[in-house]
């Protein structure tokens, strides 16, 4: 494995940098960088390699996504889209909780060209300093450093909560799940697989190594600044549970944002101000929105930028549009005054198709188009961070703190002279943290991971309006159920991988893999 992708990796350094007239060694190990300078190992950082493919698939979604309760696939799609033709059969085994979910005989998008690929640009970074002379004590050679690491920990704490347990504090968390990787070097052989503990460990002291260095400011968001950092360690302690170091972190976080871009309107699109721009060709078809065709208008040319306004540590997202929102996904709206659903639940034609002169047609359907009409990021946006920092006061029972936060966030979202939570106050703490965590819901993007995460996540809940012990999916008349544990919600690591490492004691997969038997 260490050679095969680490080479990948080094061929999309080699051509980025003698683009640049950089220097590399023509040696063992093969395209190892000779900077003569830490900008030239900088520019590694700014490398989209380092922020794609996290969950994504070659066609720009990602199945674990349909794990979820957001999305629902209709008896047509299913029969003629899926199990027929679509070249992401993956995404269908993951709906019907078909195991494993992807093909094992095949290398995985979330590790060959995500996880492992981005983790092989930011230890050539680390690795880079610590080998120039001088650099390791430079300003430029320490900030860097920094950002290389809370770049190294994003990727492996989403990886190890994809293809692992989610962290339990009062369990072991002993599953061996990832290799935390750090070297650069294709000769050195992988670790062992780290455990869900040891890896956060890891994880948690590349964060804290990163405050040491991180810069106050970054020209694009897809670069860690300090209040990004302390977003990732609230994130970190969220999924380990730990409210006060949560909150702790995510206080800074929103502090030190809104010092660095002078107030809230700077950090959160009032969708209020939203519109479409009228075109008067469009020509929609009977029963759909006009809106889907025409394009959004709000109040710069950012929003399908990575540096729009939202953007606090940026990391590219599938798309969800392609498919059909859940009922409970679009029942979670105020249909009325919640600028989300009026903007992006809008209605469009869905899949049809002729099969021996039969035509299987869903009609008009609904769609949420947020994700299409706006660059979408699963890295950490500021209305999450303002949603995390509610949340951990409400877990402490803070509850005017957390009211404020929500509210403050409700500003932006809903119209109508009053935007506040109807009678706020007057919620106890588990329905108050629970208005939270459903706002959390139609904040984050549809289509990713995150929602995933935190379904794992709010099993350790137990008995609470939130948590679920298992999702649902139905397919016409046919019910696919799947039990929120280990076995349903963690990937696992592709054939190719396990027998290039060995050392790891994993057995390969055998068997015929045919989701479409499934049906």
């Amino acid at each position: 494995m260490q050679s095969k992708y680490l080479n990948t990796v080094l061929l999309a350094v080699l051509v980025l940098l003698v683009s640049s007239c950089k220097k590399f060694l023509d040696v063992k190990p093969v395209g190892k960088l000779i900077p003569t300078k830490a900008e030239e190992l900088e520019n590694l950082l700014n490398n989209s390699n380092t922020l794609d493919y996290h969950f994504i698939d070659n066609n720009r979604g990602s199945y674990y996504a349909l794990l979820g309760d957001n999305f629902k696939i209709s008896e047509n799609q299913a029969k003629y889209q899926y199990v027929s033709t679509h070249p992401n059969i993956d995404r269908y085994a993951a709906y019907t909780f078909y195991l494993p979910y992807e093909n094992p005989n095949k290398p995985q998008y979330a590790w060959d060209w995500g996880i492992y690929r981005a983790l092989g640009l930011f230890n050539n970074v680390i690795e880079g300093v610590k080998e120039l002379p001088g650099a390791s004590a430079s300003e430029l050679g320490k900030l860097i450093t920094a950002q290389a690491k809370a770049g190294r920990a994003w990727s492996m704490m989403v990886g190890t909560i994809g293809y692992g347990p989610m962290f339990d504090p009062n369990g072991p968390n002993d599953t061996k799940v990832l290799p935390y990787r750090t070297s650069a070097n294709p000769n050195t052989p992988n670790p062992d697989l780290s455990t869900t503990a040891g890896a956060f460990a890891l994880i948690e002291q590349d964060l804290k190594d990163a405050l040491a260095a991180t810069p106050n400011n970054v020209a694009n968001p897809s670069r860690a600044n300090l209040s990004a950092v302390h977003a990732l360690m609230a994130q970190l302690y969220m999924y380990k549970r730990d409210w006060p170091k949560m909150l702790e972190h995510a206080k800074e976080a929103w502090t030190r944002s809104l010092a660095v871009k002078g107030g809230v309107d700077n950090m959160i699109y009032n969708f209020n101000t939203f519109y479409y721009k009228p075109n008067p060709n469009a020509s929609p078809s009977p029963g759909t929105d006009v809106e889907v065709a025409l394009e959004l208008q709000g109040p710069d040319l950012l929003l399908n930028q990575s540096d729009n306004r939202e953007n606090l540590f940026f990391r590219l997202s599938p798309s969800g549009t392609s498919h059909y929102p859940s009922q409970e996904f679009l029942d979670l709206f105020d249909k009325a005054t919640d600028r989300r659903y009026q903007l992006f639940a809008l209605k469009t034609l869905g899949y049809s198709t002729t099969v021996a002169n039969v035509k299987y047609d869903d009609g008009v359907v609904t769609k949420y188009y947020r994700d299409s009409k706006m660059l979408g990021s699963q890295g950490i946006t500021y209305p999450e961070l303002l949603l995390m920092k509610a949340e951990a006061s409400a877990r402490l029972n803070d509850l005017g703190t957390a009211l404020t936060d929500l509210n403050l966030l409700r500003k932006y979202r809903y119209s109508g002279a009053n935007t506040d939570l109807a009678n706020g106050a007057a919620l106890s703490q588990d329905n108050l943290l629970f208005e939270i965590l459903k706002e959390r819901r139609r904040e984050m993007p549809i289509g990713t991971f995150q929602r995933v995460f935190d379904i794992k996540r709010y099993v350790l809940d137990a008995g609470k309006p939130w948590s679920k012990t298992s999702i649902t999916h139905n397919v016409g008349t046919k019910v696919y159920t799947g039990a929120i544990n280990n076995a349903n919600y963690s990937m696992r690591i592709s054939n190719n991988v396990i027998l290039l490492n060995p050392q790891w004691g994993l057995t390969p997969w055998s068997g015929t893999y045919d989701p479409t038997s499934n049906r």
